[in-house]
């Protein structure tokens, strides 16, 4: 795709110049190839007894490493999309059942830390099972929050 707008940008550039309305395509083009670059994910060294989340851009990369002793457990929480944890509302057609795969520190200013969020009714069970793995993995405690799953989380 970004070839093919590339060769646009050069034959509109050859026939009329560089205008401001090849800025739009150029940005795209940009974007598209700083895409493959983009790193998001989580490494968890059983040897090192260290989990490590490595995100951000080529040789931009933020590495956040927390030691097994550090987390308290891994977590599933659900929520409804759009409603705040201990409000009243009540969900409506437009707030989607959520679920939330997270790393729990023991230190309260590194708190939670996501992995993923999902739309529990499509990928809940999946977000739980990669749960279940990397605690059985890492020998760390395993959370799910029993108390949404009794309020009807589980329509299946």
């Amino acid at each position: 795709f970004a070839l093919i707008l590339v060769t646009g940008i050069i034959s509109a550039a050859s026939e009329e110049g560089f205008t401001l309305s090849l800025i739009i395509p150029s940005v795209f083009i940009a974007v598209l190839f700083l895409i493959p670059f983009y790193r998001d994910e989580w490494i968890f060294d059983n040897a090192k007894e260290e989990a490590v989340c490595v995100f951000g851009l080529g040789c931009f990369v933020k590495r956040q490493v927390l030691a097994y002793s550090e987390i308290d457990c891994v977590e599933i929480r659900h929520f409804y999309k759009g409603i705040r944890e201990g409000s009243s509302a009540r969900p409506t057609w437009r707030n989607r059942e959520m679920s939330q795969l997270s790393i729990v520190a023991l230190d309260e200013m590194t708190g939670r830390l996501s992995m993923e969020t999902a739309p529990a009714r499509k990928y809940g069970l999946k977000l739980e099972r990669t749960a279940n793995l990397i605690a059985s993995f890492t020998g760390l405690r395993l959370s799910i929050d029993k108390a949404a799953l009794e309020t009807g989380f589980r329509r299946r």
